[in-house]
């Protein structure tokens, strides 16, 4: 049988030096988008400490994968008055509708065959603090039903319940789909869209954000020297070349994966373009080496990515999932979505 990997789950009551790792000074970059992200994330939180009662807007974060709506997601929270309540927070897509009811919402006992004692879902272990639900544009339309009666009404009522129970919860959604689209074609409910992009946030690509790619890239670096016991490392002027030519379909999460595989095969004080055999030589260059930008579909993007993440950890599903920061579960649908496969 395939392994259920259940949701993650983060309940936070956290001591101060956890709070500061959370907070606004882990979303790095100086580019314009990110300069505006930071500015609207201070105005919410100004908004939440000016707040006279307890019912804080729904917030939607948007962005291509690996970009990094997570650390959005607790910058808010931890920035902001809740910081001291819990934080928890499921990935959508990370489990199947008929078990992500039972998670979300909690159940009594008798509610099904193995509900042999009643349970509290996440929305009333997150009470007082944040739920996150990220990769929110996979939700089941008939949980985006009780999703919106949560938004509307405050109560929750878990499956085989009788009666409603109250909470006070702050919803922060995220999604790298285009849930306009998935309005219009009926897969997710308008009124549910509306309900929690009250707030909207967007993240940009790790492509469109030129010299931030560089500062990263020398973050990373310095993080990973220090976890390998390689102090002091530094990019060749070549190797940085080619970092910043590169698309990153994979963004962030990717530039920090090709960081520490180069730093892994270092084997002097610099970093060579060499150390970076993760990136393809021309990606995204025209052949005629105008400079001209080919721009390829999200689903080109994405499994381009996970060929590249699959191919590079040897085709070993656990690992690539990890490197990707998706289930197991995840990566298997992406698969078989793709028609991905062992080459011969």
């Amino acid at each position: 049988m395939m392994e259920m990997r259940r949701p993650m789950l983060v309940v936070e009551d956290e001591p101060v030096h956890v709070v500061e790792r959370s907070g606004l000074d882990r979303l790095i970059g100086g580019c314009e988008g990110m300069q505006q992200l930071r500015c609207s994330i201070g105005k919410v939180v100004a908004g939440d400490e000016q707040l006279r009662d307890d019912n804080p807007p729904a917030v939607l974060i948007s962005g291509e994968t690996g970009t990094g709506k997570e650390l959005v997601a607790r910058a808010l929270h931890f920035e902001g008055p809740r910081r001291h309540a819990p934080f928890v927070e499921i990935n959508c897509a990370s489990i199947p509708a008929q078990l992500l009811e039972s998670e979300l919402f909690g159940h009594e006992r008798g509610a099904f065959t193995d509900a042999k004692t009643r349970k509290l879902g996440l929305v009333e272990s997150a009470n007082g603090g944040t739920l996150f639900l990220d990769e929110i544009g996979d939700m089941e339309p008939a949980l985006q039903v009780k999703l919106l009666r949560l938004l509307e009404n405050r109560t929750v009522r878990r499956v085989g319940g009788l009666r409603d129970e109250g909470v006070n919860v702050r919803i922060i959604a995220a999604t790298h789909r285009h849930l306009e689209a998935l309005v219009a074609e009926g897969r997710f409910r308008a009124d549910l869209y509306f309900r929690i992009r009250m707030i909207h946030l967007s993240i940009p690509a790790l492509r469109e954000r030129g010299a931030d790619i560089s500062l990263l890239a020398d973050h990373y670096l310095a993080l990973h020297a220090r976890r390998y016991g390689k102090e002091g490392l530094m990019l060749s002027a070549d190797a940085r070349r080619a970092l910043l030519q590169h698309r990153w379909p994979g963004n962030v999460r990717e530039l920090r994966n090709v960081i520490e595989q180069a730093v892994l095969m270092s084997s002097g004080p610099v970093v060579e373009s060499l150390d970076l055999d993760w990136l393809p030589a021309s990606a995204g260059v025209s052949p005629a080496g105008s400079g001209a930008v080919v721009a390829p579909t999200l689903e080109q993007v994405e499994r381009d990515a996970l060929q590249r993440t699959l191919e590079n950890s040897r085709w070993n599903v656990s690992h690539a999932a990890r490197l990707l920061g998706i289930s197991r579960d995840a990566l298997r649908y992406r698969i078989e979505k793709y028609a991905l496969a062992v080459p011969d």
